[in-house]
């Protein structure tokens, strides 16, 4: 290579050139890349006419719209809010989820979805009787609780529809698409079935058990399975970790002599396992790391999430006060207060914790303990944290963004 620097006035110019050194060293490297380099493309060139052609099934004129329509749907962000408010049909029975950080509504006879910024894009008709809306990155699965049927939606149309052979009891998604279901059959108590973002089954795990709760990590690439067996009379609880896309037995952490409830996975790997007299946090290589007994406390309300835990206590059926404990992913207690006030409901959003009480909304931060609330209707109301200002408060007919802050 030659660098060229030019000198010169208004009457000449004069070109001087310089040769630059070379270094045999670096220029093998060059050579090295540039054919890795091409490795590269060629790599990528035959992984896409592969894809082609093992699924050439869904590679059609009507995907392709979907796609970028769904595209265009999930990439709005909540920068601005068009409105205060989303409205949407009323039911006997509603589910709300968030779902790309816009809102999507079950009901008995409509599946309802908005965007970041409130823009509806579905508007479903369905015929569940007790929906169940759960929201993930790539699809919104609707279930119907004691029935047979469900469907999967992106943010812009519904795109599959099936029907289980016995009643769902649970579910189910993941962040990549797929999902699982709790049913049941004719020789066992529960039957989970895994199916791959494509609606295909991936596996059927058989269980003599009550299957309570099933989770699905970020990646897909652990299911959890929580358990309960009566045993002499009593409840005794287990754990099972599964490799979807294997036959392998898992990993069986035993929980204890307690009702299961609920469990998920936190974004370190590890689950949280909520019981109704304790709760447990076991490592992702499935060590049980810490237990929070209750110690005689009635659970009124929890929250369980990629961010920890957090359970609301009672000391007594007739007690008004509420025990507040919030923990991290591995079962460190960061918070442990307690409140006159009933709490309703409670979402959390990472260091904000968003409380529903009877008057109004309170707003926790974790970090400091600062706390700070807001007076508002709340009756038939549920609360969904949006970020750690924010949150929609949803009624029968609508859905307020409210804005909290310090």
């Amino acid at each position: 290579m030659k660098k060229k620097i030019r000198f010169g006035t208004r009457k000449e110019n004069k070109e001087i050139v310089l040769d630059q050194p070379q270094n045999e060293y670096y220029e093998n490297i060059s050579a090295r890349l540039g054919i890795f380099q091409v490795v590269l493309y060629l790599s990528l060139f035959a992984f896409v006419v592969l894809s082609f052609f093992r699924n050439t099934n869904l590679i059609t004129y009507q995907n392709f719209y979907y796609f970028f329509k769904d595209l265009g749907a999930s990439a709005e962000t909540v920068d601005v809010i068009g409105s205060d408010a989303v409205t949407y049909p009323t039911a006997n029975e509603q589910s709300f989820t968030l779902y790309r950080k816009g809102l999507a509504v079950a009901g008995n006879n409509s599946v309802t979805v908005f965007t970041a910024t409130g823009r509806q894009t579905i508007s479903q008709t369905i015929n569940y009787q007790n929906p169940v809306a759960l929201g993930s990155g790539k699809y919104l699965l609707v279930y119907e609780l004691g029935g047979t049927q469900y469907s999967l939606y992106n943010s812009y149309t519904q795109i599959y529809a099936g029907k289980s052979d016995f009643p769902l009891y649970g579910a189910t998604i993941s962040e990549q698409g797929m999902y699982a279901l709790i049913s049941r059959s004719e020789e066992y108590t529960s039957v989970v079935s895994l199916y791959s973002s494509h609606f295909s089954l991936l596996n059927r795990y058989n269980k003599n058990g009550y299957v309570m709760d099933i989770a699905i990590n970020e990646k897909g690439t652990r299911l959890a399975l929580l358990t309960s067996s009566v045993k002499d009379g009593l409840f005794y609880t287990e754990l099972t970790l599964q490799e979807p896309r294997t036959d392998a037995s898992g990993i069986t952490v035993p929980i204890g002599d307690t009702a299961a409830l609920s469990c998920e996975f936190t974004s370190s790997g590890g689950i949280s396992v909520l019981c109704n007299d304790r709760i447990c946090f076991v490592s992702k290589t499935g060590e049980l790391q810490n237990t929070y007994a209750f110690d005689g406390k009635i659970l009124a309300t929890a929250d369980l999430g990629e961010e920890g835990a957090t359970v609301c206590l009672r000391s007594s059926v007739i007690s008004e006060k509420i025990h507040i404990i919030v923990f991290d992913k591995s079962g460190k207690m960061l918070y442990n207060e307690s409140t006159a006030e009933p709490i309703e409901e409670l979402s959390r959003f990472k260091d904000s914790l968003f409380l529903l009480t009877q008057n109004g909304i309170t707003r926790l931060n974790i970090q400091n303990g600062s706390l700070t609330s807001i007076f508002c209707t709340t009756e038939n109301r549920h609360i969904l944290a949006i970020d750690e200002n924010e949150v929609l408060l949803c009624s029968p007919q609508k859905a307020e963004y409210i804005h909290i802050e310090n």
